[in-house]
């Protein structure tokens, strides 16, 4: 973790990283666009809490760190029929996020309803009772208030 910067983050970033790490949590859609149980995403139904969310930056591999070893907290909880709720805690703020999840092969599509309508994917896979995922997304390493480039990776087990 090199290199690090572990204070106070600012909002956008998080909001960003609270958007992919819900990436995390996967489910089918059906072409129908019921809102009733999906079989497909039975695996992920449940509440998951992260173990690591390491952020490393795209301009700077040298800096990495989990922000859940600085105190942060994820938690996801999915529903039968795809719908998501993703709590982010970190530096004396939470930000929540709600949605659904749509997936194809490996990669996880994000559609966020709430606090705004946004869209995006990342790459997901089990390992074990591991729920593994990679994303793009931003974090405030230098905390100049923009938020750079970053790679994000969650490592999720369900409670």
């Amino acid at each position: 973790m090199r290199g690090f910067v572990s204070g106070r983050a600012k909002s956008p970033g998080l909001k960003k990283i609270l958007f992919f790490a819900a990436l995390v949590a996967t489910a089918c859609s059906s072409s129908d666009k019921s809102t009733g149980p999906d079989s497909g995403i039975a695996p992920f139904v449940g509440d998951w809490t992260a173990q690591s969310l390491v952020l490393t930056s795209q301009a700077n591999p040298d800096i990495s760190g989990d922000i859940i070893q600085l105190g942060a907290t994820f938690s996801l909880n999915v529903q039968p029929s795809g719908q998501y709720t993703a709590i982010l805690l970190y530096s004396g703020q939470s930000l929540t996020e709600i949605g659904m999840l749509e997936v194809s092969g490996s990669t996880v599509t994000l559609r966020q309803t709430f606090p705004t309508a946004s869209t995006s994917a990342g790459v997901y896979s089990f390992e074990g009772d591991h729920l593994v995922m990679d994303a793009n997304t931003e974090f405030d390493f230098n905390q100049d208030g923009t938020p750079e480039p970053a790679l994000a990776h969650f490592d999720l087990v369900k409670k």
